[in-house]
């Protein structure tokens, strides 16, 4: 991990490589550093933070299989076997 101190330092540096800038391009450039510090330092905290608390696992439910309803033809005798048409 590295410490706030080498980050605030690094940061010194480029915001005193900035102020002695003579073109618009190197100062982008170090205010670009700036931020990539920033990111840094946020995402080491972001991390401990996420490393620090486990998540929990949960079972997976498992869903019985729905058996399909098995329907026989209405025998009848005036039906016609397995007609669409029999009621």
């Amino acid at each position: 991990m590295i410490s706030y101190d080498r980050i605030f330092a690094e940061m010194e540096k480029q915001l005193n490589s900035a102020r002695q800038a003579g073109s618009e391009s190197t100062i982008r450039e170090s205010l670009v550093a700036i931020r990539s510090l920033c990111e840094v330092a946020l995402g080491e905290e972001r991390n401990s933070v996420v490393q620090s608390s486990p998540k929990v696992m949960t079972a997976p439910t498992v869903v019985p299989p729905v058996s399909s309803l098995e329907s026989k033809p209405l025998l009848e005798s005036d039906a016609n076997g397995e007609s669409l048409f029999d009621f």
